[in-house]
Parts: C-alpha cells; sequence; structure tokens
C-alpha cells in the first residue's frame, strides 16, 4: 500500500476519532447536574473508565495518525512549494506532539485525581483545575497550531492544483476559526460567544475536512502511476 493510500485512510480515521469524542463527551456522558466544579469532579472519577478511554481515542490515536498523515501530505505536496511543506511538516508534528502530551497528562492525572479524592477532596480539585489549564493550554483552547497546518496544506493545494478547490477552501474556513480562537484571552472578549462559535467551526469543520481529505488521497492514482501513463502515451503518440 502506498504513502498516499495510508494518508487517506489515516484522514477517514481521524474524522472517526472526532465523531467518536463529540459523541462520548456531548451524547453519552450526560453531565447535566454536575456543573459546579467540586460536582463535576466526581462526575469525572465516577465515569474515569470512559474519560480513559475517549482520550485514548480522540488523543492518543488521534495523535499518531496525524504522523502518518503529516508525512503523506508532505509526499504529495512537496513538489508544489518544498520550503512551505517543510515548514507544514514541522508544525503538523508539532500539532500531534501537543494534542499527545495533553492527552497523556489528563490520562494520567485520571489515577491521582481518584486517589486524592478519597483523601481530600479539595486537593483533589486544586489538581484538576492545574491540570485542565495545562491540557486546554495543550489540547484545545487555542487550536492555533492545527488551524496553521490546514491553511498552509490548503494555500497549496489551490496553487498546485492537487485535489479539488473546494476542499481547500473548506480548509480556509475551518484554519481561520481555528487562529481566531488564538484572541478569546484578550480579557474584553474572553466571554464573547463568538469564539465559542469559532472552536465549533474548527471542529465539527475538521470531521468534513478529513473526510473529503481522505476520500480524496484515496481516489487519486498515485503520482508515479500518473506519470508513467503519461510517459506511455507520450511513446505511443
Amino acid at each position: 500500500m502506498t504513502l498516499q493510500k495510508l494518508g487517506g485512510m489515516a484522514a477517514i480515521t481521524e474524522a472517526f476519532t472526532y465523531i467518536f469524542g463529540f459523541v462520548l463527551f456531548f451524547g453519552v456522558l450526560d453531565s447535566t447536574g454536575y456543573e459546579k466544579p467540586e460536582l463535576y469532579l466526581e462526575f469525572i472519577i465516577q465515569n474515569r473508565d470512559y474519560f480513559f478511554t475517549g482520550y485514548l481515542i480522540s488523543g492518543l490515536l488521534f495523535s499518531f495518525v496525524l504522523i502518518v498523515l503529516v508525512q503523506s501530505i508532505y509526499q504529495r505536496f512537496k513538489s508544489v512549494s518544498p520550503e512551505l511543506m517543510r515548514f507544514t511538516a514541522i508544525v503538523g508534528y508539532i500539532w500531534a506532539c501537543i494534542v499527545l502530551s495533553s492527552s497523556m497528562i489528563f490520562l494520567t492525572s485520571l489515577s491521582a485525581v481518584a486517589k486524592y479524592h478519597s483523601l481530600d477532596p479539595n486537593q483533589a480539585l486544586a489538581i484538576n483545575r492545574a491540570v485542565n489549564i495545562v491540557v486546554e493550554a495543550l489540547g484545545g483552547g487555542i487550536e492555533l497550531v492545527g488551524a496553521a497546518w490546514v491553511l498552509a496544506i490548503s494555500y497549496t493545494g489551490i496553487k498546485g492544483k492537487i485535489y479539488s478547490p473546494v476542499l481547500h477552501y473548506w480548509g480556509f474556513l475551518v484554519g481561520i476559526s481555528g487562529v481566531l480562537t488564538l484572541f478569546s484571552g484578550i480579557s474584553f472578549l474572553s466571554s464573547n460567544p463568538f469564539f465559542e462559535i469559532t472552536t465549533a467551526i474548527f471542529g465539527l469543520g475538521q470531521i468534513l475536512w478529513f473526510i473529503f481529505l481522505g476520500t480524496a488521497m484515496l481516489r487519486e492514482l498515485p503520482v508515479s502511476a500518473v506519470y508513467h501513463s503519461t510517459k506511455n502515451s507520450s511513446s505511443e503518440a
């Protein structure tokens, strides 16, 4: 199997991890009535295995599969803009690294929080709050790194006429939405619901982007096959 086909499968798998995470965290795990921090901590401990599975799939699996996709995208797009795609690949690897790191921090914290909660609930709550800040900083509070990766791919795809322009224009929308999450930390903007919308657009929009990208990669003939086909046609002529 070619790297391009593996990349297509990886992109669709990425979409699956997103869907799995949304269904689990916003559908299966109903935290209604646990809005207070101390109650929500109890909710996490009670559903510890569900949270563990959720981060295992939407965090760890996502990260390792992303590495395959980054390699495949670089291989396919590097002929259009080598320097930009080298930068893009590095950004993609950084994104995989920070998602992997945030997921492992959260997974490690589950046992620690459960242990301390039985001894001192207030201390457990303080640990959980600190962990949440770190996890949000690395894994989703600001979507700048993932957004930059998508934007660079979309720009190169338009420039090199690789895959459908619709895919890349959608990528621009998703990427810009992710970049805008950077400004949610400004004091007079922090409570603006606009940033909840941009975060949702980035997350939900990436599901479609990954699916369309994966489908395009799986359907396209390998570059070497296209080259040999063109060469043979020229020889026959």
